[in-house]
């Protein structure tokens, strides 16, 4: 396995790891969107596992940053075209990665991420993210929040930085202790809040074009994981997606782990993937 971390930009997050396997190639690839509530409290460092787990079964892994909330020109539209350019890269990433057959894994605000690629290719024209170079075969939302209307309804994240907030269960990484006081500043109403620059009755707009629960059919199949105990991002953002986005025709599978945790599902030595993998492997067939 090599890896080399490669820039599609020119900020300091604008980057991401490629991970190769031993061989000719050219292998599938699998964008890994880290989460993390969009802040720049975490980074795509907390699913390595996940990426030499994925080489290990024969694909090539595009590990990327994007910029987060607490950073400069993160938010609306800023994430999103990073994560637009960071995808559309992959078109001319490296001679071994197959750009006709890449699939999306996300996590948490990677796993909305994640669903929200899956849906650009019908976004409106003007749309941040819009007109895709790469179309992926498939896309995992593992414990994603995929209903944003829902999740600013709850003021998900508010807390995040609260000191007197217990960690949550199976937590596998720390908050970088700088980006603290500059992300509770930000996160009083909430990370979707800060991350569209206003609640749901406030950019309806910016909630339309975002929102994976908001948007047509991508005609990319999705598979939903949550954790049955995830104590971070309710079950419920993504079985009412799969609901929903089953009715507009899409291809969309709702998986729930019992007893699993909100990083449990970023463990792959855990049951999660026994579905995940296969899964996937199936969508290349």
């Amino acid at each position: 396995m090599s890896v080399s971390t490669i820039s599609y930009g020119p900020e300091p997050s604008q980057v991401g790891d490629l991970y190769l396997p031993e061989g000719e190639g050219p292998f599938p690839v699998v964008l890994l969107i880290h989460g993390g509530y969009w802040t720049a409290l975490f980074d795509r460092f907390q699913v390595v596992p996940v990426a030499e787990a994925l080489v290990a079964n024969g694909y090539a892994v595009w590990n990327i940053e994007y910029r987060r909330i607490g950073e400069d020109g993160a938010g609306f539209p800023g994430t999103f075209l990073d994560i637009a350019t960071a995808t559309d890269r992959i078109a001319e990433l490296a001679p071994k990665a197959d750009p006709s057959r890449v699939l999306v894994v996300g996590h948490s605000a990677g796993g909305h991420l994640a669903g929200w690629v899956a849906h650009r290719a019908v976004l409106p024209t003007d749309a941040p993210g819009a007109n895709p170079k790469v179309v992926p075969l498939g896309a995992v939302s593992l414990s994603g929040v995929l209903d944003l209307a829902a999740g600013d309804a709850n003021r998900a994240g508010h807390d995040l930085t609260d000191p007197n907030v217990p960690p949550p269960a199976g937590v596998v990484a720390e908050p970088r202790a700088d980006m603290i006081p500059v992300v509770s500043k930000l996160l009083s109403e909430g990370a979707i809040n800060a991350l569209l620059g206003g609640h749901a009755d406030e950019v309806p707009e910016r909630y339309a074009v975002t929102s994976p629960t908001a948007l047509d059919n991508g005609r990319v199949p999705l598979l939903v994981v949550h954790g049955s105990a995830d104590d971070v991002v309710p079950p419920s953002y993504g079985s009412v997606y799969v609901t929903g986005a089953t009715a507009k025709g899409i291809d969309a599978k709702y998986v729930e782990v019992p007893g699993a945790n909100h990083f449990d599902v970023i463990n792959p030595a855990h049951k999660t993937w026994d579905t995940v993998l296969p899964w996937l492997a199936e969508r290349l067939k």
